[in-house]
């Protein structure tokens, strides 16, 4: 599934669960902060999530790992290293066991 704004992202994990969540921070709407925030109230949802981003700052990365993120790539990423990262997200999610 696919959401182009912050607000639009989260009526779509609202209406159907995913197994992993993509994130950009810079959304219209609702950032990817607030979003991921938002994702993770629904029922403490443990959805890995990874957010994508320019801001490459250590303030910005924090403040995404504050709001729930998994993991935090900025651009220009490795998209190998990302669909890695997200296979592992989902099998560590997929363990018994897990919150």
């Amino acid at each position: 599934m696919a959401a182009y704004t912050g607000n639009e992202a989260v009526e779509t994990y609202r209406r159907q669960a995913s197994d992993a969540v993509l994130l950009d921070v810079m959304l219209p709407e609702l950032d990817g902060y607030e979003t991921c925030r938002r994702i993770r109230s629904f029922n403490h949802s443990r959805v890995p999530i990874i957010l994508l981003t320019a801001l490459d700052s250590d303030e910005c990365r924090q403040r995404g790992f504050d709001a729930g993120a998994d993991a935090y790539f900025t651009k220009p990423f490795n998209p190998d290293e990302v669909v890695s990262t997200l296979h592992r997200l989902i099998r560590q999610a997929a363990r018994p066991g897990r919150a």
